[in-house]
């Protein structure tokens, strides 16, 4: 991140997964700054507003993260999987579990099989035990052993 970001110091992806870092470093204050910022600049990004969503939520601004699940992100949703798992994970912050797990279930779709992330991921705490994110995440295949190089 730091070599792209020395790079492109403006480029919006790259601010993006750099605010997505420091959400998960416990700095969603600094995270949600940048993603702000981001949108202000590139208003037609909506497959990183369940990102932004994330941080709001996180921060006590459910309003606000609602706000950022527009139409045109359930659209880009329906096609990416990692905006649906984006998604779905704003709406789990949001305690929003049908919506949640509709949406995990369509990344899942799309080819987001990413189980290890799914299971350690902080936005889905609320949801560990719920029958249906079990039932999803069990459904995925482990991932291969890893090899030490």
């Amino acid at each position: 991140m730091d070599q792209g970001a020395a790079i492109e110091t403006d480029h919006p992806l790259i601010r993006t997964f750099r605010a997505r870092l420091l959400y998960y470093r416990a700095e969603p204050v600094k995270a949600a700054e940048i993603l702000e910022k981001v949108l202000e600049q590139h208003p037609q990004l909506d497959g990183i507003r369940p990102i932004y969503a994330t941080f709001l939520s996180a921060l006590g601004f459910s309003d606000e993260a609602r706000a950022q699940l527009t139409d045109e992100v359930k659209e880009t949703a329906n096609t990416d999987h990692d905006v649906a798992y984006w998604l779905a994970s704003a709406y789990a912050l949001e305690g929003e579990r049908d919506e949640a797990l509709k949406w995990l279930r369509r990344a899942v779709e799309l080819g987001n099989e990413n189980k290890p992330w799914f299971m350690r991921d902080k936005n889905w705490g609320k949801f560990r035990n719920d029958p249906g994110y079990q039932t999803i995440v069990s459904s995925l295949p482990d991932p291969p052993p890893h090899r030490g190089e």
